[in-house]
């Protein structure tokens, strides 16, 4: 009989479809218990665990009481596994619905970024995720700055996964790139959109095709940014498969995030022959040598001088970069390869 498990997740996100449709497809038994009221996994068995409204810039503090309905779907189904993706969140509800309904279960949690490097209210988040992720199971972590953050909690590393799920390598379709700079990073400080546009407006060219996906984002915002820049074409979202479509399209890639997990968008960028121009911190740094397969800055002036630099290599140069990022996603970042090791540290039964 093949394994149960139970996701605990974001049923409307790319990254909880990229988990949960593997497991399907593996014929596991695979159930889904979700806040969104958008299924967007192959998984048919899904629970709604709340009616109310999810918000993008988190304080969901109804996720708490849920833990009692969540115990009992744990209760019915006697999961060998539940994977819990976001740690203060629904892995913290998860850890306490387990606890209730006394079921023998392997625990584990997925730590995306911002729920570990910047969660809100950090004097009592942090406690959560400490306290948490001592008493998981498993841990999985999407990059080398989230991992050091999960160790500096006291826990161990031997219970600790580290890498992305990936993309499907070598699918890109090469579209006529007629977009010279491209940002979708959400409107949260962590981002520092103010400083990309602000880096952006002091370029000479004004004529360049420009686009910026700013998710979160207020109404008011997004007249204010809007009006100051009409020369930069801007969304407030855009469907993934849209997404793919304007990164297949675009020059640069551009992100000046302060903190992050290995961005799913950067490796996009990298597979759709996008040279990225990126902030320098730890995340980063695991995927991009500066020159070589893309570019890192420091500062504005650093950003302004290097996106002038891309924006003028010759062909032989981009053919270098371009082979470069083949070979390093096939090595580290092909989904299938990658969704297996995951498979395997998943359900042995050993730490």
């Amino acid at each position: 009989m093949n394994k149960k498990i139970l996701f605990v997740a974001d049923s409307n996100s790319i990254h909880t479809a990229k988990w949960v449709d593997y497991f399907v497809n593996k014929d596991y038994a695979v159930y889904l218990a979700t806040f969104s009221k958008v299924n967007n996994t192959k998984c048919q068995n899904i629970f709604y665990l709340s009616n109310n409204h999810i918000k993008s810039n988190g304080k969901n503090y109804h996720y708490l009481f849920s833990i009692k309905k969540l115990s009992n779907i744990i209760k019915d189904i006697k999961p060998n596994i539940v994977n819990a993706h976001f740690s203060y969140s629904m892995g913290f509800i998860s850890l306490l619905a387990i606890k209730i309904s006394k079921i023998n279960t392997r625990f584990s949690v997925v730590c995306h970024g911002s729920d570990i490097l910047t969660p809100p209210l950090p004097f009592i988040t942090n406690r959560i995720n400490k306290y948490l992720l001592n008493r998981c199971d498993k841990v999985f972590v999407v990059s080398d700055q989230i991992k050091d953050r999960v160790e500096s909690f006291g826990v161990d590393s031997q219970k600790i996964f580290i890498g992305q799920y990936g993309i499907e390598v070598n699918r890109a379709k090469f579209n006529k790139k007629d977009i010279d700079i491209l940002s979708n990073r959400a409107y949260i400080p962590n981002s520092r959109i103010d400083f990309l546009l602000e880096s952006i407006d002091k370029l000479d060219n004004k004529e360049l095709n420009i686009i910026f996906v700013l998710p979160n984002i207020s109404n008011n915002d997004f007249e204010k940014i809007s009006h100051k820049y009409p020369y930069i074409k801007f969304y407030k979202k855009i469907e993934y498969n849209k997404m793919i479509n304007l990164i297949s399209r675009t020059k640069v890639y551009i992100s000046a995030t302060l903190s992050d997990g290995t961005s799913l968008s950067l490796l996009e960028a990298l597979n759709f022959q996008t040279i990225p121009l990126v902030s320098n911190i730890i995340s980063n740094r695991s995927w991009i040598l500066d020159g070589i397969n893309g570019y890192l800055f420091n500062n504005q002036i650093d950003f302004i001088k290097k996106l002038n630099q891309i924006l003028l290599l010759k062909k032989d140069d981009l053919d270098n970069l371009y082979k470069t990022n083949n070979l390093l996603l096939l090595n580290r970042c092909d989904y299938k390869k990658q969704i297996k090791k995951i498979e395997k540290f998943l359900i042995m039964d050993k730490v």
